[in-house]
């Protein structure tokens, strides 16, 4: 791929979705009440756990031991477990921007379209394009997120046909202040269309986040494996913070462990010590808000469940079920499913495909395209379509025209 982006950590073709967990010294937790009691008093009006209350608890087993070389002016300041919202959220300057082909951007910098291609989708032999769209709507702090996919190959006299479809869809969700609140994407599984993947978007992907003031207070990942609800994969973190902002505390739930993780700083030697516990006994971390979070290592219980100060039940995770939300994320939204039917055409009464070249083409003369392109659909008579056919309309381009994105 020569996607023309020269952002060293843009590469045209790779996934946006799967690439960047956040640095472990970004995290803020819960903390039992037991533990606030036995910690230690800084002198600066607030307190700091010490590893030693978990060392005593016979509910923990302590399994690592870690001294890490600490800077908190170098420190990379993320966003929560997935940081995929740098995409959407990230300013460019006006140097790489004017370095850059493929691409468009909005008044504030933001990429809204990049295109990459193979440099032999001139040439002979099929090759690929990949287009990502960025709509955003700042008023209502959100963005929709689409990836198409394009398998390319020669049509004749210069030309080369694209079959255009959408391979993945993301939205987003932000607070004032451009932290990632929740993000929902739907993808599509390999099947036996042309282009090797199913007509279907599957729900794929989900991320949740809250906050208490500057700081994220818990974060739940999950994601399905293309439509059964019952398997999966999951976490679920939880976070305290010092009042200097440095992550004191982490728990992170998931199929396999409950992990309880403290931090200790020595800022004057530039270190920080890093403690991983295994919870191996059911147990509870006290919030400041009065809630609490019950923590579940075995199966056949919930593995986590959050109750408020009221006693009211705000979140129960399960073993086994990467979404204990039900079935509401796994039907897509309406207004994405109309969109994914990119590229169709449904046969009208009157139709011929002359008709159709024109009208979607320019000229009638890609009528010969067309048909070659449907013939399984259309049968030996390219004459005879019946009303409500799916026809799909590969889109045709050349050199002149795959040259003029650089100007995008």
């Amino acid at each position: 791929m020569g996607a023309g982006f020269k952002r060293k950590y843009f590469p045209a073709g790779a996934s946006l979705f799967y690439v960047l967990v956040l640095p472990v010294l970004l995290m803020w937790i819960f903390i039992p009440a037991s533990s606030v009691a036995a910690g230690t008093d800084t002198g600066e009006g607030t307190e700091e756990i010490s590893h030693y209350v978990y060392d005593e608890d016979k509910r923990l087993k302590r399994i690592q031991h870690e001294t890490y070389e600490y800077d908190k002016a170098d420190a990379v300041m993320g966003n929560g477990l997935y940081s995929r919202d740098r995409w959407v959220t990230e300013r460019f300057d006006e140097a790489e921007i004017a370095e850059t082909s493929h691409a468009c951007f909005d008044e504030r910098n933001r990429l809204t379209y990049v295109l990459g291609y193979s440099p032999a989708i001139l040439g002979d032999g099929r090759s690929y394009c990949e287009e990502r769209i960025y709509s955003r709507d700042d008023a209502a702090h959100t963005c929709r997120y689409i990836y198409y996919k394009s398998n390319s190959s020669p049509y004749k006299d210069g030309y080369y046909i694209a079959f255009r479809y959408m391979f993945e869809t993301c939205d987003y969700r932000f607070d004032e202040e451009e932290r990632l609140l929740s993000f929902l994407s739907y993808r599509r599984n390999v099947g036996s269309d042309p282009n090797g993947y199913s007509e279907e978007l599957f729900f794929d992907e989900g991320y949740q986040a809250g906050y208490d003031g500057k700081y994220l207070t818990e974060e739940l990942w999950y994601r399905d494996f293309w439509g059964t609800n019952e398997v999966g994969v999951w976490q679920y973190r939880i976070y305290r913070y010092n009042e200097q902002g440095d992550c004191i505390l982490q728990a992170s739930v998931t199929e396999d462990d409950i992990m309880v993780v403290c931090y200790e700083y020595d800022k004057d030697a530039g270190q920080a010590d890093v403690y991983t516990y295994q919870v191996t006994e059911d147990f509870e971390l006290s919030c400041d808000d009065g809630s609490i979070c019950f923590l579940r290592p075995g199966w056949g219980k919930p593995a986590v469940r959050k109750v408020a100060a009221d006693g009211s039940v705000e979140r129960t995770l399960f073993y086994g079920q990467a979404m204990d939300m039900g079935q509401r994320h796994y039907l897509m939204p309406e207004e994405v499913e109309e969109t994914a039917d990119d590229h169709k055409y449904t046969v009208r009464p009157g139709d011929c495909l002359w008709d159709i070249a024109k009208r979607c083409y320019g000229h009638g003369a890609y009528c010969e395209l067309i048909y070659h392109e449907n013939r399984s659909v259309v049968g030996p008579d390219e004459n005879l379509l019946v009303p409500g056919m799916r026809l799909y309309l590969p889109e045709v381009g050349n050199a002149q025209d795959t040259n003029v994105q650089e100007n995008r």
